[in-house]
């Protein structure tokens, strides 16, 4: 079963990103607003449903008691890079709030699967290709239509990197080291021409299928080597087909550059450890 993601210009009625993957997942709603800021620009505000994705289930159920505590209810992973690109989330209690997003799902359910098998597309990877690069453009010559005003998406600043917006981020700490310990992983912070990373200080790991680990700190962004660290005897370590086919097509340093970055493990180990975070349909 496959998951198309997608988004839609209201105005236009002009598609902005698709992209497939095996379940609906937190990469594939990343996939697709790259797509759309690299192409068109950052939207002000996209329409969504209440996917917990989207939206933490706890939204909206805090006591006035931990209201008054001061508890805060975090944003999910996809809201936080929606929050820092300065894009409103808008949850649509119903489809019909959602009108022009949902006649596209109709539209694309009688078209698209001809159209792959017309061409002997039978691989994510391939599928994902045509998407971008043919099918996209072909449906909005089609059925888009030219908006009343002007556009409200603003262009993406040449100085910012979209790839370390729409990943995951997480708080750590460095070691006395100035290492830091991610997910049964040590990483040392890469720091060749910047000063190092003080000891004991709060960092932001990045983590995209993209790029792999990264670490902010003041703003700066630093890459990341991994140390070899001594497998648990009841580490599961087998790698399914299904673990392979979702996350290595999205590797753009799948080679030598890659595997540098991961050299203490098997290639295979890290491309689940990408699939439990972004590929997993449990993952929010």
């Amino acid at each position: 079963m496959l998951s198309l993601h997608g988004a839609i210009d209201d105005a236009s009625g002009t598609v902005v990103g698709l992209y497939i993957c095996e379940n609906e997942c937190l990469n594939g709603y990343f996939e697709t607003m790259r797509q759309c800021v690299l192409n068109h620009g950052i939207p002000q505000s996209i329409y969504s449903d209440n996917h917990t994705i989207f939206r933490s289930p706890k939204t909206g159920r805090l006591t006035v008691e931990e209201i008054i505590a001061g508890q805060k209810i975090n944003m999910t992973q996809f809201g936080r890079a929606m929050n820092d690109m300065g894009t409103d989330i808008i949850f649509a209690k119903t489809s019909w709030a959602k009108g022009r997003i949902e006649r596209l799902w109709e539209t694309l359910q009688s078209r698209l699967p001809v159209e792959l098998a017309m061409r002997g597309i039978k691989t994510i990877e391939a599928a994902n290709q045509f998407l971008q690069e043919e099918y996209i453009h072909k449906y909005n010559t089609h059925f888009s239509v030219e908006a009343e005003g002007e556009s409200i998406f603003v262009p993406l600043r040449s100085d910012v990197d979209i790839d370390t917006i729409l990943c995951i981020k997480l708080k750590r700490k460095t070691d006395i080291a100035s290492c830091f310990s991610f997910k049964g992983r040590c990483f040392k912070i890469s720091t060749e021409g910047y000063p190092l990373v003080p000891a004991k200080k709060e960092i932001t790991v990045l983590v995209g299928p993209r790029f792999g680990i990264k670490v902010k700190y003041q703003n700066q962004v630093f890459t990341t080597i991994q140390y070899l660290k001594p497998e648990r005897k009841d580490a599961n370590t087998s790698v399914t087909q299904k673990v392979k086919r979702n996350v290595q097509p999205h590797l753009i340093h799948s080679s030598d550059k890659w595997k540098l970055i991961w050299h203490s493990e098997p290639f295979d180990l890290s491309l689940k450890f990408l699939y439990e975070l972004f590929f997993d349909k449990n993952v929010s």
